[in-house]
């Protein structure tokens, strides 16, 4: 097994010069800022050969919102060994120091962005996260109406916009789905990693806002990095300013959270070409405390899970879950998942289900789980049917 050193501020430059020529990074004043920034805030792991820094990975840690229950969640990020230590296991031994400490710290959940979905697969992570992406031609944009005219429209650099824009995405409701809990310090992190972003802010009563945009000039493409809105009155001034950049960019795009795809929008849906792509994945780290918090939405008969992981052992098993008017009731039978259970699944698939990415129902139906119709039935009724969202990138 390689030796796993947790890393601090005296490491920095050397994990720096890691990261860039394990992502073929070229080195600036910008990418330093916001590196060292994600650095200083992350929980950082390392494996020395020779006393030379051979493998890294950031764990940042971070909280999401998922529909009212606060998790603890953390983000994975600059996973990396320079080549000639690839293949030794170092990246598994990473993730499991990384998994141990995160269940000592009481952390629910973990994210990431693949590189390649399979290889993420192995650590139990799964595709969660997908987004909506949308373009569409100037010469296709819709003549905007606005209902009244009232308020204030400013534009803003993003670092200038923060204090006006953070509780518009904090109360949105699409930033609840499993969407992260921006603190201060990531809000000043993405205006570091991303200064040429741009933000239009709609002020209904010219003090606080009520919607914003978050775009930037890609060459030739408007591209919409958030939109986020409050009523109809916020969502028309929004559309109307980016609609007024029709004489500048000759085509438009929105990569957005919400991962369905609404053409609809559009008075001829035949205009807009709608993408859905894949995004983020996900994890469960504590079985039992994430379920345990779960907002159930509705009663759950007594149902038994048998769970297989084979990364973090403590969640493997069967487990017995009952949620009723006196609370959730969820308890380990057995650590052999092999034993008799009403339903089987591994611990990619019930992330998918309890995150409402795959319903219960349609796992089945591939072949992905196990398990008698009535208990999916019933334990199906009670999780949140409603996609994840996330704006947000490790």
């Amino acid at each position: 097994m390689n030796e796993i050193v947790k890393l601090n501020e005296k490491d920095l430059d050397e994990f720096y010069h890691l990261y860039l020529y394990a992502f073929n990074n070229q080195d600036s004043e910008e990418r330093r800022a916001f590196f060292d920034d994600r650095y200083n805030h992350s929980q950082v792991y390392g494996i020395r050969h020779r006393d030379k820094l051979s493998s890294g990975m950031l764990s940042i840690p971070l909280q999401v919102n998922f529909h009212g229950v606060t998790y603890k969640m953390n983000g994975i990020g600059d996973v990396m060994s320079y080549p000639e230590f690839g293949g030794h296991g170092a990246i598994t031994d990473l993730m499991r120091q990384a998994f141990s400490d995160m269940r000592d710290d009481g952390v629910s959940l973990s994210y990431l962005a693949p590189f390649s979905y399979d290889f993420y697969r192995r650590f139990g992570y799964e595709e969660v996260f997908d987004r909506a992406v949308y373009q569409i031609k100037n010469t296709d944009l819709p003549r905007v109406k606005l209902s009244e005219e009232r308020g204030t429209f400013l534009r803003l650099s993003l670092s200038e916009a923060i204090s006006l824009i953070d509780e518009v995405y904090e109360n949105n409701e699409q930033s609840r789905n499993g969407g992260l809990k921006r603190e201060p310090w990531w809000w000043q992190y993405l205006s570091l990693k991303h200064p040429q972003w741009q933000v239009g802010v709609y002020l209904e009563d010219d003090k606080s806002a009520s919607g914003y945009v978050i775009y930037e000039a890609a060459g030739d493409t408007f591209k919409i990095q958030e939109l986020m809105y409050t009523n109809q009155l916020s969502y028309q001034y929004l559309q109307r300013f980016i609609c007024q950049h029709e004489s500048m960019f000759a085509k438009f795009e929105y990569a957005d959270g919400d991962p369905k795809g609404y053409p609809d929008v559009m008075a001829d849906p035949y205009t807009v070409d709608v993408h859905i792509r894949p995004y983020m994945m996900a994890r469960i780290i504590d079985l039992q405390k994430f379920v345990n918090d779960y907002p159930f939405i509705q009663k759950v008969k007594t149902v038994r899970l048998a769970v297989k992981d084979d990364l973090i052992p403590q969640n493997n098993g069967i487990w017995r879950l009952k949620v009723n008017v006196n609370g959730t009731s969820f308890e380990k039978l057995s650590d052999n998942e092999q034993n008799m259970a009403d339903i089987h699944l591994d611990i990619q698939n019930l992330t998918k289900a309890f995150m409402g990415y795959r319903r219960l129902g349609h796992l089945k139906r591939v072949g992905a789980i196990n398990g008698n119709f009535d208990s999916i039935h019933n334990l199906e009724g009670a999780l949140t049917a409603e996609s994840p969202m996330l704006w947000d990138y490790f």
